[in-house]
């Protein structure tokens, strides 16, 4: 997420002048009646905002001490359990491998001449694509492995076939704006093996009003602008759009498994079928602004992780939706979930039964939640980016 504007300078008009000598003493004696004045102000309001010490349990002097418990309380609580994940982080400062269970962070080796803007990452089958200053590498989830280069790309997204990803490049030309690619990883779970799909068809063209925005079966959902807007699954077979969802504009993000989609329209949650065409709104939670981001589907589809957007006295967190009932909960213990300048900012473990997000506060970490229990907890592990992660979860090696 992103850090707000700077607050205002302090205001202030031109002075009287006063004679060499004076204007110090003034100021002396100002400052010193201010200070009398708060003192006196603050015992005044004591008693409204404390009990006497009679009627407080041992006669403490002052609830300070609950208060700060109440503080340390809130915190999140270390992750003490395993997961049964690992996860790969990526940033401006490379790619890290997490070992959740064994407590271990390494780096992946990537090529020398590789880039290091973050563009996101895209988990298949065990293997992780990122995408770095426009190139796309294949990491594997085992310690050591170096990541192999797949080809240019401006962005990537999960395919419906199994083991495949669709490589998204930006030419620049408004006609042809995205050269689209399916790359096979492979079903050895090794990036060795991956290869870039040859033939005609593999590398079709959109124009720039069709932005593809996730991997669905029969081709790529696009996010359609103009006549006939919004989400269409399109053929790259045959060139054309087909099954159509209703949506506005702009979009701040989509998530698709199978035939559900879910996106986010101004604060709005919706939750679209590609078979029926229809779509349902969720209601954001109690005490929350409306969505941000609608994050990722579990890997059953049963539930989508969002995250619900900052207000003028509420903190963005996690929020998990019941996909069959369209109903938001959200995540006590989640405040300060990311969702911005990561792409993703959360992912699934493996088994869908942990859910682990880029949080603020301080510095960039990272949250998990396990379904079913009161409240989420905080990974102890040091993240050494300028800017929150990307997220990709794997099963340990």
């Amino acid at each position: 997420m992103t850090g707000g504007p700077a607050g205002p300078p302090g205001a202030g008009g031109p002075g009287t002048r006063w004679p060499p000598g004076v204007a110090g003493v003034r100021r002396s004696w100002l400052a010193a009646g201010a200070l009398v004045a708060g003192l006196l102000a603050m015992r005044a309001v004591a008693p409204f905002v404390a009990p006497p010490a009679a009627d407080r349990p041992g006669g403490a002097a002052a609830p300070a001490a609950s208060v700060v418990a109440a503080a340390v309380a809130a915190r999140p609580a270390p992750l003490a359990e395993a997961t049964g994940a690992s996860l790969l982080l990526g940033g401006d400062g490379g790619l890290l491998r997490v070992d959740l269970d064994r407590r271990r962070v390494g780096r992946v080796p990537l090529p020398l001449d590789a880039a290091e803007a973050d563009n996101g990452l895209v988990e298949r089958d065990g293997v992780v694509v990122a995408v770095r200053g426009g190139v796309a590498y294949a990491a594997s989830g085992r310690p050591g492995r170096p990541a192999v280069r797949l080809g240019p790309a401006s962005y990537a997204l999960a395919s419906a076939v199994p083991g495949r990803v669709w490589l998204v490049e930006e030419t620049g030309d408004p006609e042809r704006w995205f050269r689209l690619r399916e790359a096979d990883l492979g079903r050895s779970r090794s990036p060795s093996s991956a290869s870039p799909s040859a033939g005609p068809a593999a590398r079709p063209t959109l124009p720039l009003g069709r932005r593809p925005v996730a991997g669905v079966p029969g081709g790529l959902l696009v996010d359609a602008a103009g006549d006939g807007a919004g989400l269409a699954v399109w053929d790259p077979r045959t060139g054309r759009l087909g099954r159509r969802l209703a949506a506005g504009a702009p979009l701040s993000g989509v998530a698709a498994r199978g035939r559900a989609v879910a996106w986010v329209e101004g604060a709005v949650l919706h939750l679209g079928d590609l078979a029926t065409g229809r779509d349902r709104v969720v209601a954001p939670p109690p005490g929350t602004d409306g969505f941000a981001v609608p994050g990722a589907f579990s890997p059953d589809g049963r539930t989508l992780a969002a995250v619900t957007r900052s207000g003028f006295s509420t903190r963005p967190a996690l929020a998990l939706v019941a996909v069959n009932r369209a109903l938001a909960v959200r995540v006590t213990g989640s405040d300060g979930a990311l969702s911005d300048r990561c792409s993703p900012c959360l992912a699934w473990a493996p088994a869908g039964d942990w859910v682990f997000f880029s949080r603020l506060g301080p510095g960039f970490g990272i949250g998990a939640y396990r379904l079913g229990r009161p409240r989420a907890v905080s990974v102890p592990v040091e993240v050494p980016f300028s800017f929150p992660p990307s997220f990709a979860a794997t099963r340990p090696e």
